[in-house]
């Protein structure tokens, strides 16, 4: 059989101890199995109850769907509707959406961005994943999803997003989609980590603040979600 022939092939999804892997026949070869083309992993299989295929785990061969960095684009400027800066704060870990002038926008302020783009591996293909971070003062730090008293929120932790992404961090994780067909300019971004829940901004305490706005639509129109990012 030639390698045309292998590259037809659909592959069967398999239940092992660490989730589910992919079986190319006529060969066995994992999802991110370490592997060259010239060294074919196999494993010993098993049909179970349900005539679901088994085979033994192997930690070192196997990995699970990730996501891997695949470039960033740096120093990028947020703006909302109300053409206001997102701000993170060094002793705050919250986004702020401001007022500022240009000459305030420089390295270290909390308003330049870098984003994350990652290269997906079983999410479905509706838009490129992902992360953020900033810089504030001399410390970098990373937005996030987290629930706190049954309120989902956005956050920002110290640290760099990695270069692969695993299930246990995809709070990081964004799926980045066009606002309304044709605006190629403004963008909204849904939580990978909580479906539904897009980045967005609301009046809190004074402040317009960055938060996560559930959408039952993926296509209702909400301004509050819309953002506009520039170097």
């Amino acid at each position: 059989m030639g390698s045309r022939e292998l590259a037809s092939i659909s592959p069967l999804h398999l239940k092992g101890e660490q989730g589910y892997y992919r079986l190319w026949t006529p060969f066995l070869s994992c999802c991110r199995a370490k592997m060259t083309c010239k060294d074919v992993l196999v494993f010993p299989v098993q049909f179970g109850e349900n005539l679901e295929l088994y085979f033994e785990d192997d930690e070192e061969a196997l990995e699970c769907d990730s996501l891997r960095k695949e470039n960033c684009i740096c120093q990028q400027v947020f703006r909302n509707i109300n053409s206001q800066v997102l701000v993170v704060r060094s002793d705050s870990n919250v986004g702020v959406f401001e007022s500022a002038a240009d000459q305030e926008v420089k390295c270290g302020s909390g308003m330049l961005f870098t984003i994350h783009y990652y290269s997906e591996t079983g999410i479905p293909e509706t838009g490129p994943a992902v992360a953020f971070s900033v810089q504030a003062g001399s410390k970098t730090y990373c937005m996030y999803c987290t629930n706190e008293s049954g309120k989902r929120m956005v956050r920002f932790r110290e640290g760099e997003p990695p270069k692969n992404v695993e299930d246990k961090i995809i709070d990081i994780v964004f799926i980045q989609k066009l606002f309304t067909p044709g605006d190629s300019m403004s963008f909204k971004f849904e939580s990978l980590l909580m479906p539904g829940y897009f980045l967005a901004f609301a009046e809190e305490d004074s402040l317009m603040k960055l938060i996560l706005k559930s959408c039952e639509s993926g296509d209702e129109v909400d301004e509050t979600m819309k953002i506009h990012f520039y170097a």
